[in-house]
């Protein structure tokens, strides 16, 4: 009997592994090892509803398409296609709405947002917050500084409730702190490398002052340990080569907030020398991993002939020997043995800190004539048996001259055309900025400077030496006062100075007196005088009433007669 019994086991045996093999229900990838539990769970095909919050790319957000993708999206789509689960997702525009949604788990979720007592998986992604704040923020003063955090998270050490703004997602916060209506915030590198080139934020900048780190996992709202341990086995059997390829591609999907009619007319030729370098650096790596160390002499010919005829400098590095090798047009642009030794350690600095398998960065090098040039650095690493570094390629780009036009469009937009001073925007908002940062116990001052009988210069002499007057006040302004202060042209001939930080009275009438002197020995003809009204800033005020301070100064010296300098 026992016999018999073993004997029918066995065949039963055999016939669901045969079942498995040629019409199973549940397809499971090679290598991962379940139990016969988590397999007859899989069988079962239930569907697993999947919750997160929205605005948090590049983990998970919803593209302009309306569809739900991310970081977090692809892994649970990898465990899907591994082990046969099927996810539905939802994402939620507060943190409140996901814990209160009917889901099942809670994806791209941290040990900071999960409440007491939630069940997490094994972390799949690891990341350091970052520092972003508001560009007119001191970074070293942010005691008594609002603190921008998204809902349900635990705030960071140091950070007081009463300083916190709380919004719902990563973007918002982000968004607040462009406006102004926070100050600073912490976010993981990710999402702030996303939604700083997607939105193309002006009044954020970002420091690399590590605050905390961070482990996204996947959370469970009821105990499942079948469905927890089968995401775990899913989530160790994905390779590090695999996760750094899907995060570098969910990364890279970034969708400007610009229309297309834009990109084409501003950046043009920016966009096709992008294309070149993209599918260049496909063909690379695809060729770099099809033929592997023999064929590498033979890549490194074949891009240092394009190289030739584009505007890029290859380098290789070889880790184990520590030997930097740059192209022969790289020597001829860097010129002096001094240039590429700067040239060296810079590079062998950049691919030796970062970690990633590709990295791409934009840097200020030396060049030959005693000039330096910008350029923008992409590197890919090869790595041996044992996943150790041991060659890194890459090449560099000139992007010198895209560079130098924005500059170029930026000083425009801020400046006077006839003068080149500030214009008047520019020249307010650089007061308010002051205004706002000025330290207590320092005292600024506001001059105003009106030029007396401006209307008989035009009439008498005509408009182009009243624009050559205009300029000599310019040019006399400019060798009066310090670069530091902001010199901006205000009206027709009215101009304006805020002088930070200053001595004395005494001072700022030796200085205005200078001023008047040189505009009339650079214009005798015209017999050209100024009328100059001062203010005092001791303490912080508005720029209106600043302005009208020194306004009602300026009325004064000019009702006193030409050439008058009055202090309000």
């Amino acid at each position: 009997m026992d016999n018999h019994e073993g004997m029918k086991k066995f065949w039963i045996e055999c016939f669901l592994l045969f079942f498995c093999l040629i019409g199973g229900t549940t397809s499971v990838a090679a290598g991962l090892s379940l139990t016969e539990e988590e397999m007859v769970y899989l069988d079962k095909k239930i569907i697993i509803k999947a919750s997160s919050i929205n605005g948090g790319a590049p983990l998970h957000y919803i593209n302009s398409k309306g569809e739900i993708v991310g970081i977090a999206v692809s892994i649970l789509d990898n465990i899907g296609e591994m082990t046969g689960l099927q996810f539905e997702y939802q994402l939620y525009e507060s943190i409140e709405d996901v814990f209160a949604s009917n889901c099942d788990i809670i994806f791209g979720i941290t040990s900071q947002y999960a409440p007491q007592g939630m069940i997490l998986s094994r972390p799949y992604l690891k990341s350091e917050t970052i520092i972003f704040l508001n560009s007119s923020v001191d970074s070293n003063n942010l005691e008594d500084k609002t603190y921008a955090s998204i809902k349900g998270a635990s705030l960071p050490d140091g950070i007081k409730e009463k300083n916190t703004i709380y919004y719902n997602s990563r973007e918002a916060t982000l968004n607040a702190v462009e406006r102004g209506d926070a100050d600073y915030g912490y976010g993981n590198e990710y999402s702030l490398a996303f939604y700083m080139l997607q939105n193309g934020y002006k009044n954020i900048i970002t420091i690399p002052k590590r605050k905390e780190s961070r482990e996204y996992s996947i959370g469970f709202i009821e105990e499942n340990p079948i469905l927890l341990s089968i995401i775990n086995k899913s989530i160790d059997s994905i390779e590090d080569s695999q996760l750094s390829h899907l995060v570098l591609n969910i990364s890279s999907q970034i969708e400007r907030k610009i229309t297309f009619s834009m990109i084409i007319d501003a950046y043009g030729k920016t966009i096709i020398s992008i294309f070149v370098i993209v599918i260049s650096l496909l063909l690379f790596g695809l060729v770099l991993n099809i033929r592997g160390k023999k064929n590498l002499s033979l890549q490194n010919a074949k891009y240092e002939l394009l190289s030739q005829i584009s505007d890029e400098y290859l380098f290789e590095y070889n880790v184990k020997t520590d030997h930097l090798k740059l192209s022969e047009k790289s020597v001829s642009l860097f010129g002096s043995k001094e240039n590429l030794d700067k040239v060296i350690k810079i590079l062998k600095n950049i691919v030796l800190d970062n970690n990633s398998d590709e990295i791409s960065t934009t840097r200020r090098l030396p060049v030959d004539n005693e000039k330096s040039g910008v350029f923008k650095i992409i590197n890919s690493t090869m790595y041996d048996e044992k996943r150790k570094r041991y060659y890194i390629i890459g090449k560099l780009i000139n992007v010198s001259k895209e560079i130098s036009e924005k500059e170029k469009l930026i000083i425009k937009a801020q400046t006077d055309g006839l003068t080149g001073l500030y214009n008047a925007t520019t020249t307010k908002n650089l007061i308010e900025q002051s205004i706002k940062n000025k330290k207590s116990g320092v005292t600024d001052t506001l001059l105003i400077i009106d030029c007396d009988k401006f209307k008989n210069i035009n009439d008498t002499f005509g408009h182009l030496a009243g624009d050559q007057a205009l300029k000599n006040v310019s040019e006399a302004l400019k060798n009066t006062f310090r670069e530091t202060d902001i010199i901006g042209r205000i009206g027709g001939d009215e101009f304006c100075v805020y002088i930070k930080n200053i001595s004395s009275i005494a001072f700022i009438r030796s200085k205005c007196e200078r001023l008047i002197e040189l505009v009339q020995k650079m214009d005798r003809n015209l017999d050209l005088t100024l009328s100059i009204g001062i203010t005092l800033l001791k303490e912080k005020k508005t720029h209106e009433n600043l302005f009208k301070q020194a306004d009602d100064a300026l009325y004064n010296a000019k009702r006193s007669g030409a050439g008058k300098i009055v202090i309000g």
